[in-house]
């Protein structure tokens, strides 16, 4: 007696075939994502997701849904979830996969996990050696670990496969700047407007770019750009305009809160906002060290570019004994910053600082959400609440003996002053501080206090307290 047969099992559903009676549903969620409407939706994926919970590319919209307002280490927690489904799943493709692991690496990096990030990163690279994102944010990783010559490779790796990619040319630019390698770097820098990374936007304008044609009887807008810092440290462009073509016009325009302050910029003749006409050609701010040429140190405009105003107020007044060192301290720049965290410090850091110089008066100029940590400080007066603009910190600036500070536009200011300016300079500066001078040839009145140790502050600020004694 023969023994029967057992029927062969039905063919497991495929992906596609899961879809089918949600395809409507599906197909109008991807059109509310592409106009922006990304909780409508994820409200449609997560509903599909509940019948069909094994669909790795609506598991990784989602996530990046919740990427996007991943604002909390529950949501960060959930978003990597969805992307580990996917990473996980039979039925990704190995590029998804490898999507999904850089997701994965890019909330590590919100959490301040950098070295985990860049095993997620090259982990991505092991799956799908051609994911360029991946590979720039290794390089991204590796930077900021202090790896400047590894960051390099990435990027270049990364031109290699692809010579046009925006976000490759602008990391490498900024990796050729650290280096003192200016005229690649100032070239390359300027990919920055094309890459998805860079969160402004170029000025609208029918005026031309300017490149560096002779500007004799023209009018040039330049045009601010990213930080506050930024926008003061490369406005002393307009007066190295002006050297070149002495019947240029020089307009400069910037948000009204520094139009106070930048209006006693040497070399602008007009601050303005959203012009529209009456100028012949236009340049971002930070497009100007490459389009005059500047190739070496020597290139760089010195000298204080910010004149003091007749009208500031003598602050002498509130800053006390004009016989005792008045030193201001700044501790942290604005959180909003990408790389904040590598930067700004507990204000209570500065307290044996102040204690080791009850020869100093000592005066916090600190401003924005970190401002009450002033109240953690002994010894040191708060002149805050007297800030209401830029203008009132160059006023405060230009009565002080000495600015003690961490990266954050204080610094700037303080620098086109003329102001002495102490920085406390990460182990991964921005691109401006270089890698081991303790001077800044854009300010020849800086110091620059580095750590030896990511985690370390108290050697810069021990040096600083040295340094103190015989300022």
């Amino acid at each position: 007696m023969s023994k029967r047969k057992k029927a062969a099992p039905p063919a497991p559903r495929t992906i596609t075939q899961s879809r089918d009676p949600y395809r409507a549903e599906l197909i109008r969620a991807g059109k509310l994502g592409e106009e922006g409407k990304h909780d409508e939706a994820e409200a449609i994926w997560r509903t599909y997701l509940e019948s069909c919970p094994e669909d790795p590319d609506v598991c990784f919209n989602v996530g990046v849904c919740i990427m996007r307002r991943a604002d909390s280490p529950a949501l960060r927690f959930e978003a990597a979830q969805f992307f580990e489904r996917v990473v996980q799943s039979p039925h990704a493709e190995i590029e998804r996969k490898a999507d999904a692991m850089n997701n994965m690496g890019l909330m590590m990096e919100r959490c301040g996990k950098t070295e985990k990030a860049a095993t997620a990163y090259a982990f991505a690279l092991k799956m799908f050696p051609a994911h360029k994102a991946a590979r720039v944010n290794l390089g991204d990783a590796k930077r900021f670990m202090g790896d400047f010559a590894g960051a390099r490779g990435e990027y270049d790796a990364v031109l290699d496969q692809d010579p046009e990619s925006p976000e490759a040319h602008f990391c490498a630019g900024m990796i050729a700047l650290l280096f003192g390698e200016w005229e690649r770097g100032w070239r390359e820098y300027r990919w920055r407007y094309k890459a998805p990374s860079f969160k402004s936007k170029p000025f609208a304008s029918e005026a031309p770019p300017w490149e560096g044609e002779p500007l004799d009887g023209k009018t040039l807008l330049i045009v601010a750009e990213q930080g506050w810092g930024d926008q003061i440290m490369f406005a002393r462009y307009a007066q190295e305009l002006k050297r070149r073509w002495t019947s240029c016009s020089v307009w400069y325009h910037c948000d009204p809160a520094m139009h106070a302050l930048l209006s006693g910029v040497y070399g602008v003749d007009r601050v303005v906002f959203n012009p529209t006409d009456g100028f012949d050609y236009v340049s971002p701010v930070m497009d100007l060290p490459h389009c005059t040429g500047m190739k070496s140190e020597a290139d760089i405009p010195q000298g204080c570019c910010i004149r003091t105003m007749p009208s500031w107020a003598p602050w002498s007044l509130h800053v006390g004994n004009v016989l005792r060192k008045r030193v201001a301290l700044v501790w942290a720049g604005s959180p909003m910053h990408g790389k904040d965290k590598a930067r700004s410090i507990p204000a209570r850091l500065y307290q044996p600082l102040i204690d080791a110089h009850p020869e100093c008066d000592f005066f916090s100029l600190q401003c924005g959400p970190a401002q009450p940590e002033v109240s953690e400080l002994k010894g040191i007066t708060d002149l805050a609440l007297e800030v209401r603009n830029w203008t009132d910190t160059a006023q405060m600036l230009a009565c002080m003996d000495l600015l003690v500070s961490v990266d954050t536009a204080c610094v700037h200011l303080a620098g086109a002053m003329g102001t002495p300016a102490w920085m406390l300079c990460p182990t991964s500066p921005d691109f401006r501080w270089q890698l081991t001078r303790e001077d800044s040839p854009w300010y020849h009145r800086m110091r620059l206090f580095r750590q030896t140790d990511r985690n370390d502050w108290q050697t810069p600020i021990q040096g600083i307290t040295d340094a103190l004694t015989t300022f």
